[in-house]
């Protein structure tokens, strides 16, 4: 009898054991994104979350929301990357993800773990020059994106395969697409600069509008 209440105790506090550090962890991830939104003084268009590339010498912030499987997305990817290259001393490019398609908070997951190893330019160079492969409507093949990811130079996949299940991933996905739905943004993409939505998707409308803000 002696030996039974022994194994229910051991059994009672093995349980309390799991249950308490999985809250813990539910909680240090929690903390991790309260400590993300509560730093943005940028908000609802930015988050210190978010992917930013450029220099920003004149204070003008470019914002697009995105879906990795979005065709409009794919191709307007080029302009925004030759725009960039025009500009990037004098702006901040800051992605947003707004995952509407099946296997979109994939690709973005796939995306953040690359950006863990200083890959994600070319991890979304991959994404939308390889889109027509692997997010065709009909017949879409999600599972293709490993190869593509595995193509980087210098990519660590083993690594890819581990973060990937990062839990804040998805935390970072419903913040944006939170803040999509505050910013009045329902399709992708969907530009911003300095907070101006950009209403016709061309270079040379994208072009002008950051240039008028950049010469203001």
């Amino acid at each position: 009898m002696k030996n039974k209440k022994i194994v229910v105790i051991s059994l009672l506090v093995l349980v309390l054991g799991f249950v308490f550090a999985t809250y813990a962890f539910k909680s240090s991830e929690s903390k991790k994104v309260e400590n993300i939104v509560q730093n943005d003084a940028g908000a609802p268009y930015t988050r210190a979350h978010s992917p930013k590339f450029g220099e920003n010498k004149k204070g003008v912030v470019v914002v697009e929301f995105v879906d990795p499987q979005c065709g409009p997305c794919g191709q307007f990817h080029p302009i925004i990357k030759k725009m960039y290259k025009e500009n990037y001393e004098d702006i901040s490019l800051v992605i947003r993800y707004l995952p509407n398609h099946q296997n979109s908070r994939f690709a973005v997951k796939l995306l953040e773990a690359a950006r863990l190893q200083g890959k994600y330019t070319e991890a979304l160079d991959a994404v939308f020059s390889n889109q027509d492969k692997w997010a065709e409507t009909n017949n879409p093949k999600p599972e293709l994106l490993w190869t593509f990811i595995s193509q980087i130079d210098g990519i660590d996949i083993e690594k890819i395969k581990v973060d990937i299940k990062k839990p804040i991933f998805d935390e970072m996905m419903d913040i944006d697409s939170n803040d999509s739905r505050t910013l009045g943004v329902r399709g992708t993409p969907t530009i911003f600069v300095n907070g101006k939505k950009l209403e016709v998707l061309s270079y040379r409308t994208l072009s002008e509008l950051v240039e008028s803000e950049i010469y203001k």
